[in-house]
């Protein structure tokens, strides 16, 4: 009979015990804290969207032999970081004439940029090599 009592008693103290790893605990202050066997926070999840650049952003598309914008006027502080994001059906080379100058080779069908800083004020001629025609003129301020 002690025997089925001890184990009983053992079974019970178990029993207990399990049970108490699912239930928060608390702190000697009484705070609940969670317990070993709590799961973790989900982890935050990163944006599928590339990050906007800063400063000026100009969206060239080339396509059947025309480029959009053409000889549009684009004003920029000097310094401020501009970006050329590019869409071309052909492979084409974009100048800026800067100083230093920059160049961007396209290639057809992939997306490309180019992030650049006018360092001086002044306007800034951007054109399309192949197709010879200005694409925009920076003017730095």
């Amino acid at each position: 009979m002690r025997i089925t009592a001890a184990l009983a008693a053992a079974a019970l103290t178990m029993g207990l015990a399990g049970c108490a790893e699912d239930e928060p605990s608390a702190d000697a202050t009484g705070t609940p804290t969670p317990s070993a066997t709590s799961e973790p926070a989900p982890a935050a999840t990163e944006s599928s969207e590339p990050a906007e650049p800063e400063g000026v952003v100009v969206d060239v598309t080339i396509a059947d032999g025309k480029v959009t914008p053409q000889g549009d006027r684009v004003e920029v502080e000097v310094g401020e970081p501009v970006t050329l994001r590019v869409t071309s059906d052909e492979a084409d080379e974009i100048h800026v004439h800067s100083d230093p100058e920059h160049s961007l080779d396209v290639e057809a069908g992939t997306p490309d940029e180019l992030t650049f800083t006018v360092d001086r004020p002044g306007q800034v001629a951007v054109e399309s090599h192949h197709l010879d025609v200005t694409i925009v003129q920076l003017v730095a301020r």
